[in-house]
């Protein structure tokens, strides 16, 4: 998409770089001698004997400094120097917050954040919560995201909690009829500066599908608006939200559109890709342009992209979110506990997942995943170099929303 439109522009622009390419080859300077990092004090690499599947020296993305963490790179590969296998795999996952008795066994694994849902909220009082949540990150030797699914209307975590807001935050069609964008805008600040109140950096909204039909299953959870007016309210979002510093995750591409519920199992989609470009793709296109910094990829088997695999665990729908649309942020899975991939059972659909692209993995039974993908690292199906530039891009997100000095 975005790929075509510098298609030109690329073409005249390569004589030039070809013919410059030799001469800066010849004239480079000797490379100086590497210094030694310096370990953050957030980061406390485990002194035990790493594992026999160890992965070789991480090589500096071939990104450089461009994309949307590009300023974050450099500092980022010298945190990802530091670590152990073992933390480089735990960092690829954003665990759903277990219960009390497991949050031990879940933070010796170093996962890369939690999520957390209404059980973790409920009948406790902000200060509670911020007590709670300042718990795990105390627990954390690598400092973590604290997510959460505060959409407004029916997915509100936070704000269904009487005790947390008075009222729960409205959905967004509620938002755009009492006011527009304007009302957008201020719905959005409010619910970031009440999220970091508690000490919860990463929200997965906006919800970027396009539906106006009531009979769809992800309907009243979107604007319920066309495709134009859906990538409006979902710039005003993500601007707003990362300006007040909270991560916004767009979600859930390439686009639900009337395809059934995934939480229950299977759901194709049979549209054709100049349908979804036509249309769905559009607000997922304009959240990227206001500097989202994370997508999350839905489970649905969109058969234009790929007709075998959810899109989630499809490597050809990483790669035409990567180089047709341009993104350079994190893609997150769907929830892996879901219907839709269930099939792949035991772990699996996490080193899938990753092998296909996907940076950070969400997971309610943790310790199986890591277990897959250790295995799938010592059978050879996944590349440390996969791990590598998944747990980078986290550690670029985390140093973006400051919760990595």
């Amino acid at each position: 998409m975005k790929k075509r439109i510098y298609w030109v522009l690329w073409r005249a622009g390569l004589a030039g770089i070809l013919a410059g390419g030799a001469l800066l080859f010849f004239s480079r300077p000797a490379a100086p001698a590497q210094q030694k990092p310096e370990t953050p004090e957030q980061i406390q690499p485990n002194p035990s004997k790493q594992s026999e599947s160890e992965p070789p020296p991480a090589e500096p993305s071939e990104a450089g400094p461009a994309g949307i963490f590009g300023q974050y790179q450099a500092r980022a590969q010298r945190l990802l120097d530091q670590m152990t296998p073992e933390q480089k795999i735990g960092q690829v996952f954003l665990v759903r917050c277990p219960e009390k008795g497991q949050l031990e066994e879940v933070q010796a694994l170093y996962p890369g954040g939690l999520l957390l849902f209404g059980r973790d909220f409920k009948g406790k009082s902000g200060e509670q919560v911020r007590q709670q949540i300042q718990s795990y990150q105390a627990q954390a030797s690598i400092p973590l995201l604290i997510g959460v699914d505060e959409e407004g209307g029916t997915v509100c975590r936070v704000s269904g909690v009487p005790e947390l807001r008075a009222e729960r935050f409205p959905s967004p069609q509620q938002l755009y009829q009492a006011g527009g964008l304007e009302a957008v805008r201020a719905d959005a600040a409010e619910k970031s500066r009440l999220l970091l109140s508690l000490g919860i950096n990463l929200n997965l909204a906006p919800v970027a599908d396009v539906s106006q039909d009531p009979r769809h299953f992800i309907y009243p959870r979107t604007l319920g608006q066309d495709a134009e007016h859906t990538a409006q309210y979902v710039e005003a979002v993500v601007e707003t939200a990362q300006r007040e510093g909270v991560g916004a995750v767009m979600k859930h591409f390439p686009g639900y559109g009337g395809n059934a519920d995934t939480h229950a199992g299977a759901a194709w989609d049979s549209r054709s890709l100049a349908q979804l470009e036509a249309a769905d793709l559009l607000p997922f296109q304009a959240g990227m342009e206001a500097g989202s910094q994370g997508i999350l990829v839905s489970h649905s088997i969109v058969e234009c992209l790929d007709p075998e695999r959810p899109a989630s665990l499809s490597p050809a729908v990483y790669q035409y979110l990567r180089e047709e649309m341009g993104f350079s942020g994190a893609a997150l899975t769907d929830d892996l506990a879901m219907g839709a991939v269930g099939g792949y059972q035991g772990g699996e659909a996490a080193a899938q997942a990753l092998r296909a692209g996907a940076d950070l993995l969400i997971v309610s039974d943790f310790p199986p995943a890591v277990q897959a993908v250790r295995q799938a690292i010592g059978q050879g199906t996944l590349a440390w170099e996969r791990v590598d530039q998944a747990a980078l891009r986290v550690l670029e997100w985390k140093l973006a929303l400051g919760i990595l000095d």
